[in-house]
């Protein structure tokens, strides 16, 4: 049961599609919903299969996983994409301005996400955000209003920053309750981090591909996940891909 999951989550893994075909698919009546997968949200997918089966595409977001996932499956490889400045949320804001495409911000505190919204519009000035909340909901009936509001919005672009798997399930509900959007990402703490800096990554940084470092300093709960989250992941997609191999091969 366990490898048939891993193998649902691989291939849709592999089968993402080239991020400007993803862009482009806003002008499409269907809509589309994008997540990001790293070591930790790895493992804590493979215990949400509903999950996996309502996200359309999975990026790869972060070089540990994109390079074992690569040298397990050769003939679909994959590049590194993340919501961040250092790869495609750039991307994303530049085409929002060019088309007129609003947006909705959906994560962090109250106060993080009104910090994020001022930075990311200091460097977008043309961007249209037409709603922004936090991503502390007290329950159902509050989340079914921030539904009805981002409705109201006229948002085509809806962008949720919460954690997974709370992000993902977020975008999967609102995908039903706000038909208007077309496009829906998570973005894991990309809106905490802009609130904190507008480019929160150190050129340096980026341009070295140690993200994780820097947020490892910064953040105890980054600490915590690469000290213990990530060699439990490290042992654990061995295994149970190697494991895979063999009895295919058998």
């Amino acid at each position: 049961m366990k490898h048939n999951i891993m193998k649902k989550l691989d291939d849709k893994i592999s089968t993402s599609v080239d991020f400007s075909l993803i862009l482009s698919s806003i002008e499409d009546e269907k809509q589309t919903l994008v997540s990001f997968v790293n070591p930790f949200s790895y493992s804590v997918l493979l215990k949400s299969p509903e999950i996996i089966d309502g996200i359309d595409y999975f990026y790869s977001d972060g070089s540990l996983l994109q390079r074992l996932h690569n040298i397990f499956h050769p003939k679909s490889k994959v590049a590194r994409v993340s919501f961040d400045y250092s790869s495609i949320a750039g991307e994303v804001f530049e085409y929002a301005q060019k088309t007129s495409a609003k947006i909705a911000l959906v994560g962090g505190t109250a106060s993080e996400i009104l910090k994020a919204k001022e930075n990311i519009e200091s460097s977008y000035p043309a961007l249209d955000i037409t709603y922004v909340r936090s991503g502390y909901f007290d329950n159902q009936q509050d989340k079914n209003e921030a539904f009805k509001l981002i409705e109201k919005s006229n948002a085509d672009i809806l962008i949720v920053g919460m954690g997974t798997p709370i992000q993902d399930q977020f975008i999967i509900d609102a995908k039903d309750n706000c038909p208007n959007v077309k496009l829906m990402f998570t973005c894991g703490g990309f809106l905490t981090q802009t609130s904190i800096k507008t480019d929160y990554y150190h050129p340096l940084i980026k341009k070295s591909g140690l993200r994780w470092l820097q947020r490892m300093v910064m953040h105890k709960h980054v600490r915590q996940r690469v000290i213990k989250d990530y060699p439990k992941f490290l042992i654990s997609y061995l295994y149970e891909h190697i494991a895979m191999q063999t009895f295919r091969r058998g």
